[in-house]
């Protein structure tokens, strides 16, 4: 049962790209919400950031990867993803990073399930199958920083995202956990 507008408190976002940093070797995805100048960035594990470049540039893979198994055998039991959600950006145990949740949802006949996701594994399989990718506007708020770089406005925890994104080259990632905070710590 596809819809035809995000329910409301959800932003549509497309996949601006992925790319890895040079120095660190840590991935980021970054979403682009509609009609807007910012981008979401999640830090993301080096298979996720594999996964959803390779994709999105149509590179095919020799074998079917960790996602394209997994859209295989939904579409073997006729499930559909109708969309994905990053629906929050939760502070860690430690309390000194956070971790974007996410939602893929399922139409299973005609019944709807949510299924508790990784967001980096959401997003993989959103772009295997062209389904909707929508972030809170609460995670948009939280964590979107300007794509042009000159947002004076951005607090300071989220200037640094905006200096690493500006160090990224302009090339996809050729490629864990979500985590948005410093891309020197590992994913979870």
């Amino acid at each position: 049962m596809p819809e035809s507008a995000p329910r409301s408190g959800l932003v549509l976002c497309t996949v601006e790209s992925v790319r890895v940093h040079v120095l660190t070797g840590q991935h980021v995805v970054l979403l682009q919400p509609q009609d807007s100048d910012r981008l979401v960035p999640i830090w993301i594990g080096a298979d996720q950031a594999h996964s959803i470049a390779t994709r999105i540039a149509g590179i095919p893979s020799d074998r079917p990867l960790t996602h394209d198994l997994m859209m295989s055998m939904l579409s073997a039991a006729s499930v559909e993803i109708t969309r994905v959600v990053v629906k929050d950006l939760v502070t860690d145990a430690s309390g000194q990073g956070s971790v974007f949740h996410g939602s893929v949802f399922l139409q299973v006949g005609q019944r709807e399930v949510e299924i508790d996701s990784r967001a980096s594994d959401a997003i993989a399989l959103a772009v295997r199958c062209d389904a909707r990718i929508l972030v809170s506007e609460g995670v948009v708020d939280r964590a979107s920083i300007a794509a042009s770089g000159d947002d004076d406005t951005e607090p300071g925890e989220l200037s640094v995202f905006r200096q690493f994104i500006e160090s990224l080259p302009d090339e996809p990632a050729k490629g864990g956990g979500d985590s948005p905070d410093d891309p020197t710590k590992g994913s979870s």
